[in-house]
């Protein structure tokens, strides 16, 4: 039985493990699994019930003062406390620590960039499963997360070295080898893209293999439509998305059947939460989406791939730059709008208005879902097992010679 050592350090709700679970579920038959998370509160809500153990992911409590947002994944690195060296220092010690404790054949990362600089460090395997985003592609300066702006080359590059720097003299104080290039952090024994090429965060990546996302939406409360006739929207969101009031007034305003799930939400309105179905805790999407006529959402990967899937077109409020990047990708699609920084009730009506009314986002929603069409999310759960295991079968035949039992269980 080897150790599973699976991290989330960074990011916010509950997509990580939503999207880690799966793969967790298959591998406890034959391993043994540990989880190091950024939110021990959604750790208890989803991985308590399941048995899993557990434990807060170290993480940097300073604040870096940046001049303006993150231009990249090297900027993201600086404003999570990587040009502090105290403080990365304190972060990788935490992590390497806990390796110590649990001694893990692999690590799994998912937006874990300093689990896996100390797995790096440590010289322990490391796979890492991530939609995109955190798991930037294998270039020098790492590229920009804000193509809509005009960022310089010199800047990429001045961001990068500062953290390569800084990464390299930590390395240093602990005996590990240093990175020529910051993409080196990833470039480990395993990778998992659990995303669609056409929504990946940077775009394509030639000779790359995509597993597809993992997500379930059989989850929570069983939900089924009320009326045939009218139109049926469903919207998933957060109370911390900018303009909530607004989207929710518009909703309300809709001659249409609307599903309104807000996990969180504390207080709404009265006159509006009678015109809404509201649920404030997740609900089945499998009985419900296939017959839908518009998703509303914060564009968590996991509903925005359900939804294109079922051939439904979006409207999209993202709250963050990741968010906002993937938005990008579907509305590029035409298979959506995003949603931008102006978000009256009138654009909001203006968006919602022409995505119930106009075919051709419909139309590339189901052209999306016919490509698509033979994908089932325990695929890319399989790939992901696969991939785990395959790393842990040949780093412990180059450790202790040839006869180790393969994945299979296979002499």
């Amino acid at each position: 039985m080897s150790r599973i050592f699976i991290s989330w350090e960074l990011g916010a709700n509950f997509g990580h493990l939503t999207r880690l679970m799966p793969i967790a579920e298959q591998l406890r038959h034959k391993h043994e699994l540990f989880f190091a998370v950024r939110d021990t509160e959604v750790a208890a809500a989803l991985l308590e019930p399941q048995g899993f153990l557990f434990t807060q992911a170290p993480f940097w409590h300073g604040r870096a003062c940046l001049s303006a947002p993150p231009i990249n994944y090297a900027e993201l690195l600086i404003a999570e406390g990587y040009c502090q060296q105290d403080g990365l220092s304190g972060m990788l010690r935490s992590w390497l620590s806990l390796f110590r404790i649990f001694q893990p054949d692999v690590v799994v990362a998912d937006y874990s960039p300093t689990a896996l600089l100390a797995a790096h460090i440590a010289k322990i395997p490391a796979v890492c499963i991530d939609n995109g985003f955190g798991l930037p592609p294998n270039i020098a300066p790492l590229p920009s997360i804000r193509s809509w702006e005009s960022i310089t080359e010199q800047r990429l590059q001045h961001a990068e070295e500062k953290v390569l720097c800084s990464i390299n003299s930590v390395c240093r104080a602990f005996g590990g080898p240093a990175l020529e290039r910051l993409a080196d952090l990833f470039n480990i024994e395993g990778t998992v893209l659990t995303t669609f090429a056409e929504l990946d965060h940077y775009g394509r990546r030639n000779e790359t293999e995509y597993a597809g996302p993992i997500f379930s939406n059989a989850g929570g409360q069983a939900m089924h439509w009320q009326n045939t006739h009218r139109r049926k929207v469903i919207a998933y969101l957060r109370p911390s998305v900018p303009g909530i009031d607004n989207l929710l007034k518009t909703l309300a305003e809709l001659d249409a059947e609307v599903i309104c799930v807000v996990p969180g939400l504390k207080r709404l309105n009265r006159a509006i939460a009678n015109r809404l179905r509201i649920y404030v805790k997740p609900v089945q999407l499998d009985n419900i989406i296939l017959s839908a006529d518009l998703m509303v959402s914060y564009a968590g990967s996991g509903t925005v791939c359900c939804a294109l899937l079922a051939g439904v077109p979006l409207l999209l409020v993202p709250q963050n730059v990741e968010q906002y990047v993937f938005s990008c990708r579907v509305d590029e699609l035409g298979a959506g709008l995003v949603m931008g920084t102006n978000r009256s009730e009138a654009d909001f009506r203006i968006s919602l208005q022409q995505l119930l009314d106009e075919g051709r986002f419909r139309a590339a929603a189901k052209a999306f879902a016919s490509r698509h069409s033979g994908f089932h999310p325990e695929q890319a759960v399989s790939f992901a097992v696969r991939v785990i295991e395959t790393v842990i079968y040949t780093y412990r035949t180059s450790q202790f010679g040839a006869f180790v039992p393969s994945p299979a269980g296979e002499g």
